[in-house]
């Protein structure tokens, strides 16, 4: 019977470990809001913290790039942004709740910023709208001098991807499985000598 707890443990366990990362509320960074992967512990800036629903011309792709530089953060690669989004599934209703966290355009249910695709401007961007089950991918799209509103549906509302490195959290469910196959180890141990 102890044999079979500590299997199913040890499944737990792995299972916690192996589960999707998830993002998390992260401080503030020089008057920026961000957000942190708990798969990476990079600490991310949200995508609305240049994003002015009164503006009638978005905020400059390079302007937002310099802010993020000046406040310790680098402009993410395509591949950090995929390594990001690549553990946040959009398979149904997930959008919401990374979107209260990562920040999004208003009124358009959109979660969207500029990489570096590494070809120069103009760059690349990744995005989800509330209603995909994906991550989009774009190169070569979008010319960082400048993104003008274009009415309801332009770029106004873009963020960038940008992010400084910091330490993983650890998730809770997995600090209860690791004390609970701590605990059955021990009893485990303890049975034996009697």
């Amino acid at each position: 019977m102890m044999k079979r707890t500590l299997i199913c443990l040890a499944c737990l366990l792995t299972a916690t470990f192996t589960a999707q990362a998830a993002v998390i509320d992260s401080a503030d960074v020089a008057g920026l809001s961000t957000f942190q992967d708990t798969n990476t512990g990079r600490v991310w800036l949200d995508m609305d913290n240049f994003f002015d629903a009164t503006a009638t011309n978005g905020t400059s792709g390079f302007d937002m790039i310099t802010a993020a530089q000046n406040a310790g953060f680098t402009f993410a690669v395509r591949s950090d942004v995929e390594q990001l989004l690549g553990s946040l599934p959009l398979t149904g209703g997930e959008w919401s709740s990374y979107a209260a966290i990562m920040g999004y355009g208003i009124p358009r249910q959109l979660i969207w910023g500029m990489y570096d695709d590494t070809d120069g401007n103009p760059y690349g961007w990744a995005y989800a709208y509330s209603s995909m089950t994906f991550w989009g991918f774009d190169d070569n799209v979008k010319n960082a001098n400048t993104i003008q509103n274009e009415g309801s549906s332009g770029d106004v509302d873009m963020g960038i991807w940008a992010y400084q490195t910091g330490t993983a959290t650890v998730p809770e469910p997995a600090s209860l499985a690791l004390l609970g196959l701590g605990v059955a180890g021990l009893a485990y141990t303890r049975r034996r000598k009697v």
